[in-house]
């Protein structure tokens, strides 16, 4: 029987059960164990095979140089911390890291790039809709971990999302666009990390979307 490699799944203290729910699924799926770690309770963080960094409240702009007048949504800034801190010793350890939405935006800040308060100050001329359903269109590198993975130039998504990355990290690069706005980053020289502004957990049904976590399964087993 193979190995089930142990996930860890960055959570905040309340709230985000749908989220947890899908993305434990899409783990049982890619054949892994997903642990739930949480700023006040994360006693499996240093048993982990890879780390992923769920989506959920807007990052603290005082993170990335932005202003804390800029927000009028509620921040999190003891999983902020909790998180930057899971990232840098994942990455000390060159463990795997997955970021979704939140989690894609919280990396990129850890390798000091930054984000748009909210999607408002880039897409102020356009409409910018959230559903949980696959409504755009993500267009990908083809020379990506990415496309690697999807084996697709274009792949739809779902969009829920209130920031977006802006400058990208140092070490970062972008592998994937919609309208602007950056979708995908990867790291190169890395086992594995990727993070993605979509949400793919809620798009099980989608076999492109499996294959993201599939592929990341794989890569916790190395």
């Amino acid at each position: 029987m193979c190995k089930k490699p142990i996930i860890g799944v960055c959570l905040p203290n309340k709230g985000n059960k749908l989220a947890e729910i899908f993305i434990r699924f899409s783990l049982f799926l890619a054949n892994a164990k997903a642990v739930s770690l949480r700023p006040d309770e994360h006693s499996s963080k240093d048993k982990i095979d890879g780390l992923i960094l769920s989506g959920g409240s807007d990052i603290n702009p005082l993170l990335y140089g932005g202003k804390k007048e800029a927000h009028n949504t509620k921040l999190d800034k003891k999983r902020d911390a909790f998180e930057l801190d899971m990232i840098k010793t994942a990455v000390q350890k060159r463990i795997p890291i997955f970021g979704i939405c939140r989690g894609a935006q919280l990396l990129n800040i850890f390798f000091d790039g930054d984000l748009y308060p909210t999607v408002l100050d880039i897409e102020e001329y356009l409409i910018h809709k959230n559903s949980i359903f696959p409504i755009k269109d993500i267009f990908i590198k083809k020379k990506s971990k990415l496309f690697d993975i999807v084996k697709k130039e274009k792949l739809k998504a779902n969009s829920l999302h209130n920031q977006a990355i802006h400058k990208v990290g140092e070490d970062l690069k972008v592998t994937a666009k919609h309208k602007g706005l950056i979708q995908a980053i990867e790291k190169k020289n890395y086992p594995f990390m990727l993070a993605v502004q979509w949400h793919p957990e809620y798009l099980f049904y989608i076999k492109e979307h499996r294959k993201i976590f599939k592929d990341f399964v794989k890569a916790c087993l190395n």
